[in-house]
């Protein structure tokens, strides 16, 4: 083997490193979002599917970061340094995604609470955890809607986009400043107890009725025993108001949703 042989070999086997570190890369920004994303199947996922459709998904952006793949070092405690800033924005945009899914799970349990049927439980998949009857249904309907919707694409563009506002080789900037990336991130958290209250606002208000209309009854027939009958109504009445005002919950899912997504953008923005 010659001279240029061997520097053609050595040539290839750093492309091939590039090549490796790049995807390592990609898959720390890209996972977080897929294992704690309800819609993209959460935690009932084998690890192996999610690992198939990161790498799948690295695979469709990897020509968005091929030409900046040069940059990348291949140093140990600099590439450590991009690891940890690729699981961090990852980690922040799964945040703001997930955070309509879980208010969608606490607006049914607020619901249940009022309700008194918190104890009845029921396994959602996408959670991975025990939740009661009214968060599952709210939570079904979310990642219904949202896929049907085609949310998860705008989720995936997004992401490439993401790739374009802060490259694999550099850290996000903060051209507007770090505070308001964390502001932003903090409104996302406080917003989640008000979309829930909007969300259980119908099924709240007929049990707090429920609940008046008892006490009412309860004046006038003090031997009456209310608080049992209440516990056989309550449900009946969130049920009906829930099947009546299904369309103005899902109205507002759909608002939620353009509101998470404008959220998500403006988010990738203030790192760039």
């Amino acid at each position: 083997m010659n001279a240029s042989e061997v520097i053609a070999k050595l040539t290839e086997q750093a492309n091939l490193s590039l090549v490796i570190f790049t995807m390592g890369l990609l898959l720390c920004r890209i996972l977080p979002v897929l294992t704690f994303s309800p819609f993209l199947g959460g935690e009932v996922i084998p690890v192996e599917v999610k690992m198939g459709v990161g790498v799948t998904l690295a695979i469709v952006m990897f020509p968005v970061v091929a030409q900046r793949m040069g940059a990348i070092p291949i140093t140990a405690l600099p590439f450590i340094a991009l690891l940890i800033k690729e699981v961090f924005i990852g980690v922040s945009l799964a945040f703001i995604i997930n955070a309509i899914f879980d208010a969608a799970r606490v607006a049914g349990n607020l619901a249940d609470t009022m309700m008194g049927s918190n104890n009845a439980q029921l396994y959602v998949p996408q959670l991975g955890q025990q939740v009661t009857l009214y968060s599952n249904l709210k939570v079904q309907l979310s990642v219904v809607l949202f896929l049907t919707l085609n949310g998860h694409h705008v989720v995936i563009e997004a992401l490439a986009d993401s790739f374009i506002a802060v490259p694999l080789d550099s850290f996000p900037r903060f051209s507007t400043g770090v505070w308001p990336f964390f502001e932003l991130a903090i409104r996302v958290f406080a917003d989640l107890l008000k979309i829930s209250l909007i969300l259980s606002a119908p099924m709240v208000l007929a049990t707090f009725l429920t609940d008046l209309g008892m006490g009412a009854i309860n004046r006038v027939a003090a031997n009456l025993q209310v608080f049992f009958i209440a516990m056989a109504i309550k449900p009946m009445v969130a049920a009906i108001i829930c099947a009546t005002a299904i369309h103005m919950i899902i109205g507002r899912f759909q608002d939620e949703f353009v509101s998470m997504l404008a959220v998500l953008k403006h988010a990738i923005q203030l790192l760039h």
